[in-house]
């Protein structure tokens, strides 16, 4: 079977996942025999719309391997830009309390949980289905899991943290993304139901840091914020807003 439709990366991850290895050490075993086959298989999926990471059943995120697969939102390489703003957002408070609101894989959590050891962390999520998920990333790793909407449950935190679903209704997406869960994507007519109901829980918190999908949405949310920054990502595109909330 030809791979030239995948992307090079992914084909290589799709290699390394049969040959057993992790992509770095893939060159030095390429020498060894390939099951084509399963590789086959695999490419086939891929091409078919299923998302990579629910393939290989995990994909990286801020140095870290994070398990996923159907029922959760696979983490995205532009969702590190919220761990970088969280981070700096918590730079000069020591023992900082942190509530990651939809914490899906729980990817967010863990990557502010391993950066800042000495903070607090709690992780919500409302489905049962990517609860599951962040159960497995989230073990050992200190952060208080919970299972509740936006911030119940949680006590006044000095950060919150969220990737809401902020993709419109009826807006195009690609096949694979389609594969991933629908309320974890889709807020109403402009993206916006999740985040406006994020920002009404907002006054009891020290400070928040949201991520945004479009210019439209960055300026609405930096509009309810006093004091509101808003962060690019790799792309140049509006990708953070981080305010505080008292």
């Amino acid at each position: 079977m030809t791979v030239r439709a995948l992307p090079r990366h992914e084909a290589e991850r799709l290699e390394a996942f049969v040959r057993g290895v992790t992509w770095s050490e893939l060159w030095s075993h390429r020498d060894e025999p390939l099951d084509t086959a399963r590789f086959d298989e695999l490419v086939a999926r891929r091409l078919d719309g299923e998302p990579l990471a629910y393939i290989t059943g995990s994909t990286g995120f801020y140095g870290l391997e994070i398990v996923c697969g159907p029922g959760v939102l696979v983490p995205r390489p532009e969702t590190e830009v919220l761990v970088d703003v969280a981070l700096g957002l918590l730079a000069d408070i020591a023992s900082p309390t942190v509530i990651d609101i939809g914490t899906g894989t729980g990817c967010i959590a863990l990557a502010i949980a391993t950066k800042r050891p000495d903070a607090t962390v709690f992780a919500t999520e409302s489905s049962g289905a990517a609860w599951l998920w962040a159960e497995r990333n989230l073990a050992d790793s200190g952060v208080r899991l919970v299972l509740g909407d936006l911030d119940d449950g949680c006590p006044d935190a000095d950060l919150v943290v969220a990737n809401p679903p902020y993709v419109e209704l009826g807006a195009e997406l690609p096949p694979d993304v389609l594969r991933e869960p629908a309320e974890a994507l889709f807020a109403g007519e402009r993206g916006l139901d999740v985040i406006d109901r994020i920002i009404e829980r907002l006054p009891r918190h020290g400070a928040v840091a949201l991520e945004i999908g479009t210019p439209e949405q960055a300026s609405y949310v930096a509009s309810r914020l006093p004091g509101a920054r808003i962060r690019d990502d790799l792309t140049v595109r509006p990708r953070v807003v981080s305010a505080p909330c008292r």
